[in-house]
């Protein structure tokens, strides 16, 4: 892609397209006006600054000197990746235990000095500690076991 297309201007385009998800997401909330102002009026304000943001970002970055993309580390990126969507796949119906024990077994993978005899340790730990603070402290309505 050459000069033009580098880091920079990729992160200037990212936050153009938050902010144009935003406005999408907003869809037909009522803006009101500055004394009276509706649902969609702070969110749709918040999504025009980031496009605006983005916009101005894209456009200093497109004509400076950058170094070109650095190289994406395949093996973190599917871990965490999957670990995350295993997490939110699992939740409901396996409960939060099983959940974030996959989750951190998965997550493990991620890197290549992971220990797997400390893994299953953290897996309990972290299972046990987010029983603790989201079902017990939080009282959120997330299953402990499958249901």
């Amino acid at each position: 892609m050459g000069r033009i297309f580098n880091i920079e201007v990729a992160s200037g385009l990212l936050v153009v397209l938050l902010g144009a998800g935003g406005l999408f997401a907003i869809g037909n909330l009522d803006m009101g006006v500055a004394n009276d102002m509706g649902p969609g009026y702070l969110p749709r304000l918040v999504a025009w600054a980031l496009v605006g943001t983005g916009a101005v970002m894209t456009a200093l970055a497109a004509f400076r000197d950058h170094p070109p993309f650095p190289d994406l580390h395949w093996r973190p990126t599917l871990a965490i990746s999957a670990a995350t969507a295993a997490f939110g796949l699992m939740i409901d119906r396996l409960g939060m235990v099983i959940a974030v024990v996959a989750m951190t077994v998965i997550a493990s993978l991620a890197s290549s000095i992971s220990r797997p005899r400390e893994t299953p340790i953290l897996a309990g730990l972290l299972a046990a500690g987010a029983v603790l603070v989201f079902i017990i402290g939080l009282k959120l309505a997330i299953p402990i076991w499958p249901r």
